[in-house]
């Protein structure tokens, strides 16, 4: 009789183990990321004081971007280059190849109803004209770093990247600096599309940034750089007026993207 007791108790007990179990994972099938997509990367920021028309001509209906205070013919425009090193979906399968290497440009607008938002409004890349529908497609998109460190120091970097499209537009760079320690922040964004203003994504974001400075400034720690940027598009845009107002290294980039 006690036998046959603690092998009922042993057998409720196997049963719920199993129906806790199973309820746990069906409750995991059936839940869906709240993302759509994380990634790990390495990027380099340039900020401009650029063609305040040529942007301009680039902005969405409703839609403006404020000139420089103090040069009101430019205004301000970030280009970005992103080393995807991995990039992958909410069940960590990898989104296309798995990696990707690109360019952005972006602006700080505000629309008639007062909103203020980062829009992207070119760049290059493989992938086509993008979720955000105004990447040009590329014939090259090339990224290559070196990086020399001894025990303890800060390391020295070189990095090339080469942006080509099918129209002519391009944008080489190459880069050699010093590191310092960066600074980590973790930040929520909401990115906006310069075609489609209604698509949006908000990023999750956690970085840490190295600002490079300028290259001739008295705290530059960029010892070389050559800039060779041209095309129908951005030859307008970058037509010898520009001014480059800071440059700034992420060695690494981790982010989340949703979409609402």
């Amino acid at each position: 009789m006690t036998i046959q007791k603690l092998a009922l108790g042993r057998l409720l007990t196997l049963t719920l183990v199993g129906f806790l179990y199973a309820t746990a994972a069906g409750a995991q099938t059936e839940r869906t990321d709240p993302y759509v997509e994380w990634s790990a990367e390495t990027r380099t920021s340039l900020g401009f004081r650029v063609n305040g028309d040529a942007v301009r001509s680039l902005m969405p209906p409703g839609w403006t971007i404020a000139p420089v205070a103090d040069a009101p013919e430019h205004v301000n425009l970030s280009v970005t280059f992103m080393d995807r090193h991995v990039v992958l979906d909410p069940q960590g399968q990898p989104v296309g190849t798995g990696s990707s290497r690109y360019m952005v440009m972006s602006v700080q607008a505000r629309n008639t109803d007062g909103d203020s938002s980062t829009l992207i409004i070119n760049g290059i890349s493989p992938e086509g004209a993008g979720s955000y529908e105004v990447y040009q497609p590329a014939t090259t998109a090339r990224a290559e770093r070196a990086i020399v460190g001894q025990a303890e120091q800060s390391s020295r970097v070189q990095e090339v990247w080469q942006m080509v499209s099918g129209s002519g537009d391009s944008v080489s760079l190459t880069l050699v600096y010093q590191q310092a320690i960066p600074v980590r922040r973790a930040s929520t964004i909401v990115i906006r599309s310069g075609k489609n203003t209604g698509f949006t994504r908000t990023y999750k974001i956690d970085q840490v940034n190295d600002a490079l400075g300028v290259p001739g400034a008295p705290d530059s720690r960029i010892d070389s750089m050559t800039l060779l940027i041209d095309g129908p598009l951005y030859s307008r845009l970058f037509d010898g007026t520009e001014v480059l107002t800071g440059i700034t290294s992420t060695p690494w980039y981790h982010r989340e993207i949703y979409i609402p």
